[in-house]
């Protein structure tokens, strides 16, 4: 959706009629739920979490080429140089590679044949959260030797979308979160974020019981000062990440906002006001 907006394939606004499926390079992809959710704008299919939507505005929108362009830029199939030893790249599938096929085009849109790391997902999403500035993480806060204390500096490792971009979507997550994630919000401040159900990949293909759950928001909007991707590897009472993963987000960030002192949205806006009033 961010490479789709980034390069004025679509709006917010911009029409989809979901009728439940969609054939791409000869394979047929269907809803999580295999239900047709009729005409939707693109927050809709953001906030439905429609596979059938997001494959169309990869494949017919963006298409392959730009549709990878935005995955490498993204920082997707790479390691992000976090100060932790062992990282990994995930992988991503490209039309260079000779097993790839024209149905990844859908299927990648909306996470299968894709795999990343938390902290590879954390990075990419900053830039969403980060004003279009994808940030190197850090595990690592300070180091204190006898020549002093050094601090990592903040690195930022590309832009692959505008400032503008950034914002819309940010705002449209936002929307979603307040909708159908209500149960990952904090009442008194504007948050994005997004859930995530994945089908767990084995050598026989996705297994159908086992999901990764996730939820990954950022907030208070629109200068966000926290980031909390929360992951639950097959969980028992539902496979779903607005059901299991939301919460523990929401959980998380009533104590962080406490934690970093962060006001309420309306006090904030209070206080910007009474400085921005010339006295």
């Amino acid at each position: 959706m961010a490479g789709a907006l980034d390069a004025s394939v679509v709006t917010p606004d911009s029409l989809f009629i979901d009728t439940g499926q969609i054939e791409v390079g000869g394979n047929l992809i269907r809803n999580w739920d295999y239900a047709a959710y009729g005409q939707q704008n693109m927050t809709g299919c953001l906030q439905h979490s429609l596979n059938v939507c997001l494959a169309w505005v990869a494949y017919s929108g963006l298409g392959a080429a730009r549709f990878y362009d935005y995955l490498t830029a993204f920082g997707i199939g790479q390691i992000t140089g976090v100060d932790l030893a062992g990282e990994v790249p995930g992988v991503v599938r490209t039309p260079r590679d000779p097993l790839w096929t024209e149905s990844d085009v859908g299927t990648n849109a909306f996470g299968q044949g894709v795999a990343v790391t938390p902290v590879g997902l954390l990075a990419a999403a900053s830039a969403i959260a980060n004003h279009g500035n994808m940030v190197q993480p850090h595990m690592v806060r300070e180091i204190v030797s006898p020549q002093g204390v050094f601090w990592p500096k903040t690195t930022i490792l590309g832009t692959p979308i505008t400032e503008q971009t950034a914002l819309t979507l940010s705002n449209m997550l936002a929307e979603s979160l307040a909708g159908e994630t209500y149960r990952a919000g904090v009442e008194g401040y504007r948050l994005a974020g997004k859930t995530g159900t994945a089908q767990i990949a084995t050598k026989l293909g996705y297994d159908p019981r086992q999901t990764i759950a996730s939820f990954i928001g950022w907030g208070p909007m629109p200068d966000p000062q926290f980031m909390i991707l929360v992951r639950i590897d097959k969980p028992k009472s539902s496979p779903w990440g607005s059901v299991v993963a939301a919460p523990v987000f929401q959980e998380i960030a009533e104590r962080l906002v406490v934690l970093l002192q962060i006001p309420p949205d309306a006090l904030r806006n209070q206080v910007a006001g009474v400085g921005t009033g010339g006295g």
